[in-house]
């Protein structure tokens, strides 16, 4: 056994039909916490211990059994001896999964890049029509894009005026500043696209449906089996939305990595997910006014007046925002040719 295995986690172990034969610790953030586990009868699991409620992890279970019915490859959950979903030891729940064979896909190899955004596709399909137990919904962001997008411009412009009343701004006040009005823009043309879209007609179909989204879509997520099959998982921080929230993220992941956006490579990614989950050209739409807003200068945006990285030095904060400026400042020429030349491909 891993001495450094956390004994609750042990006691939780054993309240599952499985002669364990090792136990090592993955990641620990404290609230969260990851190992992978050996057992003779089960191979290869994953043990996590969650910080949700009782009601959040049935739902997480549920929605996880639904998919993998539909289609989707993404771990299994097993069930402890009495046949509950979790095990509760020391006032923490833990949840036991199936271990991936595999790879993380690599963005760079096209044919990995696609997989993952057929894979996207997929779990966006499976999840339609799922309806959580006792009608719980741990988090519900389908309704919030448009306030939440006016309240993210207007904090832009707060940040932006208090920056600037600052006696003495520091390097990253004063590169915020330079771009801080262009990028209030950025927000103000997402608002005023998203309005333009039938963005209403897809929350109605949405709230009917209750498709899902990931929020934490990325190559970290997912695998490349050694069966050939392509993985999600990470699966705590499901909710109804649009496939949009999805997108934007992925899309975004992999743009910022050259800081550039470019259209063959958004072309290639949407191309893939079209071929699994089509969309509508209203939607694409919707999608291009989600992308128009500034999310990565946001976040850091963000991440430094609200002190959300304390151990990140001056330096890294400037260098970071330096970054997604760049990126961000590339993609308003690729987002106007990808709605132009939809009519090469979207019916």
């Amino acid at each position: 056994m891993e001495p450094n295995a956390e004994p609750a986690a042990l006691r939780a172990l054993a309240r599952y039909p499985y002669a364990v034969q090792s136990v090592r610790l993955l990641s620990d953030k404290g609230k969260k916490a990851v190992w992978h586990v050996d057992a003779e009868e089960a191979g290869g699991l994953i043990l996590k211990k969650v910080p949700f409620e009782a009601e959040a992890i049935r739902f997480m279970i549920a929605a996880i059994d639904y998919m993998r019915g539909r289609g989707l490859g993404t771990p299994r959950v097993h069930r402890t001896s009495d046949g509950g979903g979790w095990a509760s030891e020391d006032g923490e729940r833990y949840v036991l999964f199936d271990a991936v064979r595999g790879r993380k896909p690599e963005y760079k190899v096209e044919a990995e890049l696609t997989a993952m955004l057929r894979g996207l596709a997929t779990f966006h399909v499976a999840s339609r029509g799922f309806e959580s137990p006792a009608g719980f919904y741990p988090s519900y962001l389908l309704l919030e894009r448009e306030a939440a997008m006016r309240r993210r411009v207007e904090q832009l412009a707060a940040w932006k005026r208090s920056a600037a009343g600052k006696a003495s701004p520091n390097g990253f006040d004063r590169l915020f500043l330079r771009n801080a009005d262009a990028f209030v823009a950025q927000g103000e043309a997402a608002l005023e696209r998203l309005q333009r879209t039938g963005y209403g007609d897809w929350v109605r179909l949405t709230h009917a449906a209750k498709s899902l989204c990931h929020q934490d879509f990325a190559a970290g997520n997912t695998a490349i089996g050694d069966d050939g099959r392509f993985y999600v998982f990470d699966m705590d921080s499901l909710t109804v939305d649009v496939p949009i929230r999805d997108l934007r993220k992925v899309l975004n992941k992999v743009m910022k990595r050259d800081l550039a956006w470019d259209l063959d490579t958004m072309l290639t990614m949407m191309k893939a997910y079209h071929e699994v989950h089509p969309l509508t050209k209203d939607q694409y739409a919707a999608l291009v006014a989600e992308l128009t807003f500034p999310h990565l200068v946001y976040g850091q945006v963000s991440k430094y007046y609200e002190g959300r990285e304390p151990s990140w030095t001056e330096e890294k904060h400037l260098q970071r925002l330096h970054e997604m400026i760049l990126t961000e400042s590339s993609k308003e020429r690729v987002l106007e040719s990808f709605l132009s030349g939809l009519d090469a491909w979207v019916r």
